[in-house]
Order: structure tokens, then sequence, then C-alpha cells
């Protein structure tokens, strides 16, 4: 029988991480809709790297990752003047990337909301669903 260790890639990359390491740049842009969007490509010639350990890639993965969701956060707070983030997802259920992520927009000023009644994942959607639409109505 598998493990799900094995079943599962992204517990075997958080699992992997031990110390922070420098992140990958990856380019930030907005598309046809105004959204903005982090392009994720650099990232696969690191994980194909096997000049680097799998700890390596891992922390380094990580790190990229945290650090282009605080600056589409940056972004939009320049934008749009919003200071406070919300985090939800399953994504953060990762352990390591909730606590990079939130350490670093503690860093550049922002007030950061997580989930405290509801699941992280996505059992949540219809609540947020029916507040987006209320607040949408009002």
């Amino acid at each position: 029988m598998e493990s799900s260790f094995e079943a599962e890639p992204a517990l075997r990359l958080e699992a992997l991480c031990q110390n922070p390491e420098e992140p990958l740049a990856m380019p930030l842009g907005r598309d046809e809709a105004g959204v903005w969007r982090s392009d994720w490509s650099p990232l696969l010639a690191l994980m194909l790297d096997k000049d680097l350990t799998q700890r390596v890639r891992a922390a380094r993965f990580h790190s990229s990752i945290a650090h282009a969701l605080v600056a589409q956060a940056i972004a939009v707070r320049e934008q749009e003047g919003i200071d406070c983030v919300g985090l939800a997802g399953g994504v953060f259920q990762n352990r390591i990337l909730t606590e990079h992520v939130l350490s670093l927009l503690a860093k550049a000023g922002f007030e950061v909301l997580v989930p405290k009644l509801l699941p992280l994942n996505d059992a949540a959607i219809s609540f947020g669903q029916i507040i987006e639409g209320n607040a949408s109505d009002a």
C-alpha cells in the first residue's frame, strides 16, 4: 500500500523544507482583465535542477511562492490602497508557506486575516460566496 507521503507531492515539498532559501524572482504583471499574476515558469527549471538537493529545491520553491504572493499584495496596495490581506484556500494548509507569507506580509505592513471558525480550504467557499453576494447587494 502506498503511503500518503508518497502520494502527495505537495506534502513532500513541505516536509523537505528545513532552512529558508533565496527566492527566485517571478515576473509580476497584469493580465487583460487587470488581475495581477505571477509568472511561475522560473520555478520549472528550479524544480528540475538535479544539481540542487531536494531540500534546497523545496525551500526555494516555498520561498519563491511566498515572495510572489507578497509582491502581488504590494501591487494591489499601490493600486487600490488596500493594506489588509485575507489568506484562505487549501494552499494555506501548508504550514511552511503560511508562516512565511504571514511573516513577509507583516514586515511589509499589512494586516493579515486568517480563518479561525471556518476551514481554510474549499469547504468554506460557499460561505465566502454568501458574504460577497450580500456585500455586493448593499
